[in-house]
């Protein structure tokens, strides 16, 4: 699953993922016949819009209020069929004073909850932005990793780790 703060970053890993033979549902597919039903809610292999204009109208952008996305987050960690989970962190002048910080604790109680049904949890994150921003890349990035995110250097690289985590769990025998 994947959960990004705008439609850019979903359209990269819903092609990222058709590279990898990965097809994903979307609120912002590539292919009209994987559109989301209910965008609220995921099913399979999918890549939400919570930038798009049907988790806005009335609120602020994710960019500025992270709530939206800590709560899709824990909803999607409860899914046991959910092996990991992208997150775009955008920083800059009109961003979340500290986006990385404000996941801290939805990450650890993510990957708590998956454990605590018996399962690993990837939650990948990627950080969009520079060292000149007043969020600095560099510890942005570190806070991730400090609550367990695997940090990666791209939109591209966190989806494609995604996408191979995908099929690896896909071809893990069963648990029983």
């Amino acid at each position: 699953r994947a959960l990004y703060s705008g439609g850019t970053f979903c359209t990269e890993a819903l092609l990222a993922w058709r590279g990898l033979g990965v097809e994903a549902w979307s609120n912002a597919p590539l292919d009209p016949a994987r559109t989301l039903a209910d965008a609220r809610t995921s099913r399979e292999h999918a890549a939400v819009d919570l930038g798009d204009d049907e988790f806005t109208v009335g609120r602020p952008h994710p960019m500025i209020d992270p709530l939206p996305r800590i709560e899709r987050l824990a909803q999607e960690a409860t899914d046991s069929s959910v092996a990991a989970i992208v997150l775009d962190v955008v920083i800059g002048h009109g961003a979340h004073p500290d986006p990385a910080g404000a996941l801290v604790e939805p990450i650890r109680a993510a990957r708590a909850a998956a454990a605590s049904q018996g399962r690993h949890l990837a939650v990948i994150a990627f950080v969009t932005g520079t060292e000149r921003d007043p969020q600095r890349l560099s510890a942005q990035q570190a806070t991730l990793r400090g609550a367990g995110a695997i940090v990666t250097e791209s939109t591209t690289s966190a989806a494609q780790l995604a996408g191979r985590i995908a099929l690896a769990a896909a071809q893990a025998p069963a648990r029983g």
